[in-house]
């Protein structure tokens, strides 16, 4: 009798333990949605070089503050037809000094490989869609 409840013990651990790992995948699947439009620092660069109108939004994936922005932010672009490029800070930290970047999450608006407009920080949902409509590209 103690073996079969050893046994089923370890059995119900066991579908825990899977249940938890899966679980947990759905989670970071769900938040690498909101990155999926990412660039390099070399394409980002590039964008600007070349002179194309352009939102960019830099973050950091330990950011709580780029946590709470990105689920607000990247569904509201993509509702408003904004092709917004990502660009991961940790990943590309000569981007601060590049584009002097203060703090993340920050978005910026390039038109004719200039900055025209930033917002930087966690802000209520109206404002950064007031920013968007006003910095369509």
């Amino acid at each position: 009798m103690k073996k079969m409840i050893i046994f089923t013990l370890i059995l119900v651990a066991l579908l825990g333990a899977i249940a938890f790992v899966s679980t947990q995948e759905k989670k970071s699947d769900s938040k690498a949605e909101y990155y999926q439009n990412s660039v390099s620092l070399n394409e980002l660069d590039k964008l600007v070089k070349d002179k194309k109108d352009l939102i960019v939004y830099f973050y950091q994936t330990s950011c709580v503050h780029c946590a709470r922005v990105s689920p607000v932010i990247v569904p509201m672009t993509k509702d408003m037809g904004i092709d917004m490029k990502v660009i991961d800070l940790q990943k590309y930290q000569a981007g601060w000094d590049s584009y002097k970047i203060t703090g993340t999450p920050t978005v910026i608006h390039f038109k004719d490989g200039q900055e025209v407009d930033r917002i930087q920080g966690e802000q209520e949902k109206d404002t950064f869609k007031q920013w968007f409509e006003k910095n369509r590209p």
